[in-house]
């Protein structure tokens, strides 16, 4: 090896796990945004916005239910949560508090999401099934 070269290689590794950590970090980043974006959509019974961020099968792009049009979320809360070490995939639980508009009880309903980031997309998805409000 050139000693010209063995005084940039140091370098060029450092400059090759910066763009690295780059990546991961915007991932990452996507993943707290979609996450949040996500909650807000639950929590304010933006249905389609919710489905939105599932991954269907080609095949199937279902349509939320009109039976969700009676549901009122009142509290969202992440109960534990997990990165992979891939940083591809990320797991958590939350508890969904919610009432239907034409009943005065609140229920609540435990939802374990899966989340995958598509690379081809630059995106999280859900792989695990939507939220299921209901009557008890």
């Amino acid at each position: 090896m050139s000693p010209r070269l063995r005084h940039r290689l140091p370098w060029l590794i450092c400059l090759l796990l910066l763009g690295a950590c780059a990546t991961t970090g915007q991932r990452l980043d996507a993943l707290d945004h979609t996450l949040r974006q996500y909650e807000k959509a639950v929590r304010w019974a933006q249905f389609d916005a919710v489905y939105a961020h599932h991954r269907w099968s080609e095949d199937a792009q279902p349509t939320p239910p009109a039976s969700l049009r009676n549901v009122r979320v009142t509290q969202y809360r992440v109960n534990n949560s997990k990165l992979a070490a891939d940083k591809m995939h990320y797991r958590q639980t939350v508890t969904i508090h919610y009432y239907l508009l034409d009943s005065a009880r609140e229920r609540s309903l435990v939802h374990r999401q899966t989340w995958e980031y598509d690379p081809e997309q630059k995106r999280w998805l859900q792989t695990s099934p939507p939220p299921q409000f209901i009557r008890r």
